[in-house]
């Protein structure tokens, strides 16, 4: 009877899902480094977390390298420099047909003061790369 209730155990806590929470909290870090680097404004430093090209960058961008995106960026903060996103929400993982999406929820600063609430969907490639970077406006806090 002793032996049945240690396989029992054994095959409980064997069942766990650690890897996929483990590959889970990797994008979750890059989510974060990501927005702490664009807080701060260093395009060249958030460059490095970017796939070769990216499919979809914010709105009209689209199929472009990395280099395009870090311009983009410095071109925007040059406008905007007090921009800055603060997260409201835990950051959601899903994982669909292979694909790895961040789903972001938050407040955009433009001027460092008045803010609108937006949804930022990242998705990953396989090697943890950013390949595609969406924002939406939110109309309602969330």
């Amino acid at each position: 009877m002793t032996i049945l209730l240690y396989f029992l155990l054994a095959c409980m806590t064997a069942g766990r899902n650690e890897p996929v929470n483990t590959l889970q909290n990797e994008e979750i870090k890059i989510v974060h480094e990501l927005f702490r680097l664009r807080n701060e404004h260093k395009a060249d430093s958030a460059e490095q977390l970017f796939a070769d090209t990216v499919l979809v960058y914010m709105k009209y961008l689209r199929n472009v390298p990395k280099k395009k995106i870090t311009e983009s960026d410095r071109n925007f903060w040059k406008a905007h420099p007090t921009n800055k996103f603060e997260i409201t929400a835990p950051v959601q993982i899903t994982v669909q047909a292979g694909i790895t999406t961040a789903i972001i929820f938050g407040k955009e600063y433009l001027d460092g003061t008045a803010f609108q609430y937006e949804r930022i969907e990242i998705k990953f490639d396989r090697n943890k790369k950013i390949n595609s970077f969406r924002g939406f406006a939110l109309k309602n806090k969330r």
